[in-house]
């Protein structure tokens, strides 16, 4: 580090990407907070610093940064996916929707934004609408085996056996 890193938002943003991606979460952490007291005007710091506070299950704390990243910058869906995830980890399953919901209507060909959706309604009970943010990661990623697998799973539990037994048919040979 130099004199000029430790001045530096980007540094410490990129520095925190590096210890997250290693798993460092509680460097990461670290990282992110400096990146935010150097730069408090750039959303992506303020919601990677939430998210590596919820890896260290501390997602009650990292909620306000994710709100604050979604104040920042309110069109961007993955900081919306990511107010999802915390809201998620937190048991807060309705905030979870609600988030999910609107990085779906903000990017609707992201799949892992409509895994979310689906996995956040399958939580709580509301089958079809599970069901079709599955169908519609699917038909993003039509080889998606974790799709087709959720959606099988689903359908079980939907006893809707023969729809089931062919999308578990579709998952094991696209695992393959």
């Amino acid at each position: 580090m130099t004199d000029n890193s430790a001045s530096d938002d980007a540094y410490w943003f990129s520095r925190g990407e590096s210890e997250r991606d290693m798993g460092h979460f509680r460097q990461a952490e670290l990282c992110f907070q400096k990146a935010v007291e150097l730069n408090p005007y750039k959303a992506i710091y303020y919601a990677e610093l939430g998210l590596a506070m919820s890896e260290q299950d501390k997602a009650d704390e990292a909620i306000p940064y994710l709100r604050r990243a979604a104040e920042l910058d309110p069109l961007c869906a993955a900081i919306w996916c990511g107010k999802g995830v915390v809201h998620f980890r937190a048991g807060d399953i309705e905030g979870a929707i609600s988030a999910f919901d609107r990085a779906v209507r903000l990017n609707s060909d992201a799949a892992d934004y409509w895994m979310n959706l689906g996995l956040a309604y399958a939580a709580v009970e509301d089958y079809k609408k599970a069901l079709s943010a599955f169908e519609r990661g699917i038909e993003i990623t039509p080889c998606d085996a974790d799709f087709w697998a959720r959606k099988g799973r689903l359908l079980m539990v939907m006893e809707q056996e023969e729809r089931a037994a062919h999308c578990f048919k579709n998952a094991e040979m696209f695992s393959s």
